[in-house]
């Protein structure tokens, strides 16, 4: 990506890096590992806040700056979202015209307040002329009073001041918004870096299989390749649907993670033994104890 010296200085405040910034020797690779610390620190950002499975909704970014881009489908990808990315008002205002979005994510400095306004204006619009619940979401390093309230006044649904929390606050009014009778057959939870925390509530339908899966795909993209499920609510499970277990294991073992499981029925013990997988994939009775299990195979290794 083309960036200014005052967004590269940027990137290296946000990675801890002020000292290699300083130093006037910087190089490709050294941008490179900055990005990565700020991905590091955007993923570990939040443990523990519970997040909806929302992959199926469609997010429009429009940002004029690479930065806030990156960072804004980074943390989009915690919850297995790819949004649709728009870098000026007019290519915006394009999309919101050919496609139907669910959300709307709006710097409100494109470069000036006033396109971020119009595009908001341009936003409201189409969610009436479509008779469609598009959420429109402004994020902005402004505390502008007076610009806050103009948002709202124009039909914004949540404004969102980039301070150091504004990772946790955007993931907890996507996922609370878009909770619905599709997305209560679980939820996740980012543990640490490397480990996302399943509460599976129903388990029983192939396309509840197919889409917990497909999350899976989505955490491992991201770098987070032990996966545990608490299964305390499920009591019943077809021992023909054994498959899904074995599936998940191969998807973390290939990637050099664990699958573990939490509290699991006698049914599903009985499904695991029927895969030859009760010797394979590790059951446990806590959160804590899944934790450690993950823990010890890595100091071993």
């Amino acid at each position: 990506m083309d960036l200014t010296q005052e967004q590269i200085s940027k990137i290296f405040e946000l990675a801890s890096m002020k000292e290699k910034a300083e130093s006037g020797d910087i190089t490709t690779n050294d941008i490179t590992q900055a990005l990565i610390e700020i991905e590091r620190k955007i993923y570990s950002f939040g443990t523990g806040i519970k997040l909806e499975s929302i992959e199926d909704k469609k997010i429009l970014i429009a940002d004029d700056l690479e930065l806030s881009i990156y960072q804004l489908s980074t943390v989009l990808k915690r919850i297995g979202v790819v949004p649709k990315v728009a870098r000026d008002k007019d290519e915006a205002m394009q999309e919101l015209q050919k496609a139907h979005f669910d959300c709307v994510i709006i710097d409100l400095f494109m470069p000036n307040s006033s396109d971020g306004f119009e595009l908001v204006e341009t936003a409201v619009k189409r969610r009436k002329e479509l008779a469609k619940d598009i959420k429109i979401i402004v994020i902005s390093g402004t505390d502008d009073s007076s610009l806050i309230e103009h948002c709202y006044e124009l039909g914004i649904d949540f404004y969102i001041q980039k301070d150091k929390d504004w990772h946790a606050k955007l993931l907890k009014f996507l996922s609370t918004t878009f909770q619905t009778e599709n997305n209560i057959a679980f939820t996740r939870y980012i543990i640490n870096n490397n480990i996302v925390s399943y509460i599976i509530k129903r388990f029983n339908e192939p396309k509840i299989f197919d889409a917990i899966i497909k999350n899976i795909n989505s955490a491992i993209y991201t770098g987070i390749n032990n996966v545990l499920f608490d299964l305390k609510d499920i009591t019943t499970f077809d021992t023909e649907n054994a498959y899904v277990f074995a599936d998940i294991y191969k998807i973390c073992a290939e990637n050099g993670g664990k699958f573990v499981l939490i509290n699991p029925s006698s049914n599903i013990k009985e499904a695991l033994a029927f895969a030859y997988l009760e010797d394979v994939i590790p059951c446990k009775t806590t959160v804590e104890d899944a934790v450690d299990v993950i823990a010890s195979c890595k100091s071993s290794q």
